[in-house]
Order: C-alpha cells, then structure tokens, then sequence
C-alpha cells in the first residue's frame, strides 16, 4: 500500500465532515492549507498531512482501487484486502463482521454518513468501486467525530470535476468462474463525465454490475445466504454527481446527489434438505450448501440508497476564521431473504409456532454538520483551534413480510406465498448532538500536541408498538388481545476527550501516542425487536457504550518509495452488545478489553518492482457471568490477518501484482462458548472452531487502443475454503449459511480516457 508515501500528494484532512470541496492547489502542504486545496473527509476535523497525526491513518487512490477491481467485486472486497485492521470481506452482500479493532465502523460517501443508529450492515456494498476517487481509513474510536465510530472510519470520496484528467472515461468488464458458464458471468460498465466552465465544474457517473451466480472450487453453483444476502444474480446501478462553484476566491459551494439501487433476481433457492431437515433437524442433517432451483419468491433482497449534500466553504469569514459546514439528507430501504425462526410466546400452543418472516427497513437521515477554525500564536508557536455543532435526525422503522408456512413447507422452502405483515420492532426517532473542540500545537521543533474534548448527547424516542410475537399469537391464538409495548424515550449524554502526540525522530519518521473516546448507543430499533411487550424502555434498559482506545505507534515514509509502521491498541468498555443464538440483541452489564497490534510494510527491491505486506492480530474478551475473561467471537474480533505482495511496474504502463491474504485459525472462542457463566443478562456468545486458509491472487495491467487492458485470476490455487464470516455463521444462523467461498475467477477488464 501507498498509504505513508511521504512522496505521495499530501492528503488534506477535513475541518468538518464536508466531501470533496475542491479547487486547484499548490504542490506543498503550506500551500494547500491556504489556497482552496482538495480536502478529504476524515475524523481529525483540522487540515494536517499524515506525518502529522497522532493515530493509525490509511489512504488508498483511485488507482489502488481499480488495480483490485473487478465485475462484482464490491468496495468491501478490495477494503478487506488493503485495510491491516478491517476485518477479511464476508463475501457476501453485508459487511456485517468486518469490524476494525474488534469495534464497529463508520462509514461515509462524501461526508454523508451511512452507518447510522439502524446498522443495515450494507454501507460497503453501496457503492461501486468505479465511482471512488480515494479511501481514508483511521483505525481506532474517534472522539471528535462522535457517535458511531468506536472502531474506526472509512471514508470513502467520489469522484469529481476536479480530480479528473480527462473530460470523459469509460470502462468496461466481465468476470467468469474457472469453467465459464453465461449464468455464473458478471458483467461491469461505467461511464463518467466532467466539466469545467469559469467557475463552475461538475461531474456524472453511472455505473452498472450484472452479477450471475457464483461457484465454489468444485465448479458448483453455490447456495443463497439467507441470514444476511449475497450477491449473486443481481443487477446494481450507481449513480453520483457533483457540481461545484468557485464563489471567489475564499468561497466555494458544493452539491451533490447520488442514488444506489442493487437488487436480486434468482430463481435459485436454498437446499433445505428432505422435509426441511436443516430447519428441524440441524443437528443430525448437513446441507449441501448448494442452490435448488425454483425458487418462487415476487420480492427478493434489495438494497436502495438515496442522497445529497451541499457543502460551503468560506476562508475568510470574520476574524480570520475558516468555516465549513454541511447538510445532508439520506434515505435507505433495505430487504433481506426470507428466513424461518420459532416465535416463542406463551399464548401459542407448545409456547412456539414457526414463521417464515423477511425483514425490511426504512431508513431517513438528516443533518448538518460545521466547524470553524482559527489560528494564534501562543509562546512563539502556532497554535490551530477547531471548534463546532453537529446534529443529526434518523427515523428508523421494520417490518416483517410474513409468508404461508403451509406452501413454504410443501414446496421445501421454494414457494412464498405472502400472508401477513407485521410491524419488527417499534418506530424509532433519534438525535443526536455534538459540541467540541479540538486543538493542535506545537510544542517544540520535534513534539507536537493534539487535544479535545466533544459533548455528545443521543436521544431515542421510541413509539408503542405491538411486537411481532403478541401479533402472530393474535393471528394463530382464537380471541387472544395482543398486547401493546409501551413507547419511551431514552437520552444520554457523555464528554468525550482525545489527547495525543507526534514525536519527529527524522524527518521520514514519526512516533505517536493517541487516547481517544468513542460512544454509541445500541441499535435500538433492532434491539427491541425481539423483547416481550412489558419490557420498559428508559435509560437503564437501553443504556451507552463508551468504548476508551489507546495506542502507540511508529511510521516511516521516504521519497525513495520505502513505508513501514507498526501500532500497538487496547481499548475497553464497560458494556457488550450481544448478538445471540435466538437471534435477538440485547446490551450485557459486563467489562470488554481488544487488543493487538497493525503493521504494514513497502520496500522498493530495484527500480519498478516492490514488495509488501501488512499484519493485524487482534484479541478480545469480555467477562462471563462469573467473572471470568472468555474470548469474543469472530463476528467481533477477527482472526490474524496478513497481507503479502510483490508488485512489478515495467516499461510504459505494464504490471503484474501478486498477492496473498492469510487468516489464521483459532478454537478460543468456541472453547470459551462451551464454559462460559451465564445470566438473564450475559450470555454465552455464539462462536465456532475458525479454519485459517490463504487466497492467492494475480493482477496485470498494459496499455491498449489508447486505454489499459487489466486482467486477473482471484483464488489462483482454486482454494476450497469458507470466510471468516462463513465459518462464524454456522453457529449463528446454523449451517445453511455457512457457505464455501468462490473458487478461481477471472476478471478482464478495459478502461479508457478520454
């Protein structure tokens, strides 16, 4: 990775969470901080190059992005590759595991955030990657950036006007199993345009991904997911654009839409196995893990995101001071794949029934975000001082899609003919609201110093509801009354603080020491899902995670292309979130500690050649009912992962990547699983025995008819293996989603500008 190339363009770091703003810019930092210089969206909230920060800081370019890019890749597969701390990529259409630091992550588009307080687990399948002008990651939680980001950011800019070299581009691509076959193609096209006239530029681009299905290293068509989707016989559209005014100078203004649509079309369902074994009989059947054909369902797995933003900047807006402020406006409806859960209640007979259900969200976010910044002199020094408001508004709502068990079960799991359809948990509305101020001095010519302080405050008002199990009881039970959880509201407000240092040892290297707060509440809408209607909601019932991160780290990065660092993080809390066997979600009063260590490496061997790696080893543990640190599993805390590549750049334009990722195995947390205390409330986490596998692949690039021509081989070995997130799976949902991996694939590829 090119992240800490000190010859690499200096990346500015936003003063609020505003995207891409951008204007032409000087070759020196100095400069781009005074001139209206390109600015990326990250947690730090103050302009600063990477040398200068006092964390763990990726950047990836466009460039990066479209090496590893292939039909039907998604932003999560390249990500998982690339980022040492993330998570591996599950595979599927949900980024749902693929934690950072053994916490959850933010991710943004264009200073929009998409990980809200309903966490659909799809933000890094929303966006194709031929749209990406460049990636910033910052590992760790982030205390001046606010609520969510207890892991980690990713923030992921489009393209614009600005970044482009060229007035129009345009690629296509196809990808194809080992034994090619027209049903398991996946084809890619994308198209983009820029202008530029006075002071006004824009930018379009339309991209569209036909995914056929996917086989695993036996040549076989692999089965749905049915716990949280897949990819395959899917058509994704995406579409962003921007336009930008120069307003003079000091002044710029900034709007931008885009619009996401990915959407299932199968005919293929699951292999339930004779009389639906694996639904009533998990424990004596294993499935075949393939797809049946014959599926017969009218409405199946979505994903569909709307959004825009405006931003301004101003430089000079009274006293010296720079503002940047933001508002924002998002919408996501999300389906999953019908699956069949026991709803247990008293009033049913045996005190459960099977339902067959499929979830479906709807999501709107609004909210403004700005910041100003000024800068004094304090003992002959600068001191930079960067002080805002943000706010944000999210309603949150669910719903089941019932289906007719009778048909579900004659048809072994094919035909869903819809019946019902219940409300999955109450209406939620949530604020959240953020005061802070952030610092940055020099304290000597080597040392120099990063401080703040954020008061956030999180509301949730929650609407009665009747819940799912009370309805379907009401619908199977003759004169049963269902009855009615009582609605509520919930606040709760921490101070949040962040202090760090960056030490100079050389001009190409840096040490850091970082301490920084993050703080969320549990995803409510979720969480009440499954809870009985006397369950009370207040401050106690649903209560906030502050999560405390620490870490000290080294980096070195010259102009001769060598880039090395490494990162030692603990963080802790004083609450679990606790995704369970029944499915439900609940917050267990109990301590939690992460910990591990990142590393990346790039050395230049000769001239156009480079080898590389990065390593991330990740533990966690929470206390079990009797006290007792037990291991967490691979849902949170991701096994070893390491990175190995050797890169050959020769002639005009040609070059071969080879590329291998490992993920290490590891029986801790599932001994842990079978041991642990319980209580009401702290439960033993669900966990398996995690195989450790390595996928090897080999990307090339030349130039052709004026454009460039990539070709790659994903899985060269055709490794027969599960993810991380498949193996985990099986104890989670159970077997029928623990799904092998795709075997070889071939991707071919031609972009052109022009």
């Amino acid at each position: 990775m090119r992240h800490l190339s000190a010859s690499m363009q200096v990346t500015l770091l936003s003063l609020a969470v505003s995207g891409a703003l951008h204007a032409q810019a000087d070759d020196t930092a100095t400069s781009q901080v005074k001139e209206l210089g390109p600015m990326v969206v990250t947690a730090t909230r103050s302009a600063k190059s990477i040398a200068e920060i006092a964390g763990t800081v990726y950047s990836i370019d466009r460039e990066q992005v479209a090496e590893q890019a292939a039909a039907g890749r998604s932003t999560a597969d390249i990500l998982g590759q690339l980022v040492p701390s993330l998570a591996p990529s599950s595979g599927t259409t949900s980024n749902y595991g693929m934690t950072m630091r053994g916490r959850t992550v933010q991710v943004m588009i264009d200073g929009v955030p998409l990980t809200g307080s309903r966490d659909g687990s799809r933000q890094l399948n929303s966006i194709s990657p031929a749209m990406i002008e460049r990636i910033e990651v910052i590992s760790g939680a982030t205390s001046i950036y606010g609520a969510g980001a207890t892991g980690g950011l990713i923030n992921i800019i489009t393209r614009n006007a600005d970044d482009e070299t060229s007035d129009f581009s345009s690629r296509i691509g196809l990808r194809t199993p080992g034994k090619a076959a027209r049903d398991a193609m996946a084809y890619e096209a994308s198209q983009t345009a820029a202008f530029h006239h006075g002071a006004i530029s824009g930018f379009a681009g339309l991209s569209f991904t036909k995914q056929g299905e996917i086989r695993d290293a036996d040549g076989d068509r692999i089965g749905p997911e049915i716990s949280q989707t897949d990819r395959q016989d899917t058509t994704s559209f995406d579409f962003n654009g921007r336009l930008t005014w120069h307003l003079d100078d000091d002044q710029q203004l900034s709007a931008g839409v885009r619009y996401y649509n990915d959407e299932q079309d199968s005919d293929y369902g699951p292999d339930y196995g004779p009389g639906l074994a694996a639904l009533f009989t998990p424990a004596t059947f294993q499935p075949s893990l393939q797809g049946i054909k014959g599926l017969q369902l009218d409405d199946q797995p979505r994903t569909r995101h709307y959004g825009a933003n405006v931003q301004y900047l101003n430089r000079d807006l009274f006293w010296g001071q720079q503002l940047t402020a933001e508002a924002y406006y998002r919408k996501e409806k999300s389906r999953w794949f019908p699956s069949v859960a026991a709803a247990v209640h008293p009033a049913l007979p045996g005190g459960f029934t099977y339902v067959a259900l499929q979830s479906n969200t709807d999501i709107d976010v609004w909210g403004v975000r700005t910041a100003l910044q000024k800068g004094f002199e304090l003992a002959g020094r600068d001191l930079q001082l960067t002080y805002g408001l943000d706010h944000e508004r999210e309603k949150d709502s669910q719903s089941g899609q019932s289906y007719d068990l009778n048909t579900f079960i004659a048809s072994n799991g094919l035909n869903y003919r819809e019946a019902q359809r219940y409300a999955m948990g109450p209406d939620v509305e949530v604020s959240k609201t953020g005061l802070f101020l952030q610092g940055d001095y020099q304290l000597t010519e080597r040392l120099s110093l990063q401080a703040g302080v954020r008061r956030e405050t999180i509301g949730n008002d929650v609407d009665a509801s009747i819940p799912y199990g009370e309805a379907i009881a009401a619908d199977r039970v003759p004169g049963y009354q269902p009855q009615t959880m009582a609605g509520g509201n919930v606040r709760h407000s921490e101070t949040l603080f962040n202090l760090g240092a960056v030490y100079k040892l050389t001009d190409t290297q840096q040490l850091f020491a970082n301490f920084s707060q993050g703080f969320s509440l549990p995803d409510t809408q979720r969480m009440l899902r499954d809870v009985s209607a006397n369950f009370s909601i207040d401050n106690s019932s649903i209560d906030s995670i502050k999560v405390n991160n620490y870490e000290l780290g080294w980096r070195l990065g010259d102009a001769r292309g060598l880039n090395a660092g490494v990162t030692a993080f603990y963080n802790t809390s004083d609450k679990v979130v606790q995704f369970n066997r029944d499915y439900s979600v609940s917050v267990a009063d109990t301590d939690e500690r992460v910990w591990g260590a990142e590393g990346n490496l790039q050395v230049p061997v000769a001239e156009g050649w480079t080898l590389g790696g990065t390593l991330a080893y990740t533990r966690g543990q929470y206390k079990d009912a009797a006290g007792k640190w037990r291991e967490l599993n691979a849902f949170r805390v991701s096994p070893l992962k390491a990175t190995v590549y050797s890169d050959w750049r020769f002639l005009d334009g040609y070059g071969v990547r080879l590329q291998a990722l490992t993920v290490g195995g590891s029986d801790r947390a599932y001994d842990d699983a079978q041991s642990a205390a319980i209580s009401p409330t702290i439960r033993a986490t669900p966990a398996t025995k995690i195989q450790g596998y390595t996928v090897v692949d080999l990307i090339a690039h030349a130039p052709w008819l004026g454009g460039e021509v990539g070709f790659g081989v994903y899985n060269l070995a055709n490794r027969d293996y599960k993810t991380v997130y498949g193996q985990q799976a099986e104890a989670t949902y159970g077997a029928i989603s623990s799904l092998p991996a795709a075997g070889r694939t071939f991707g071919l590829s031609y972009s052109v500008q022009y």
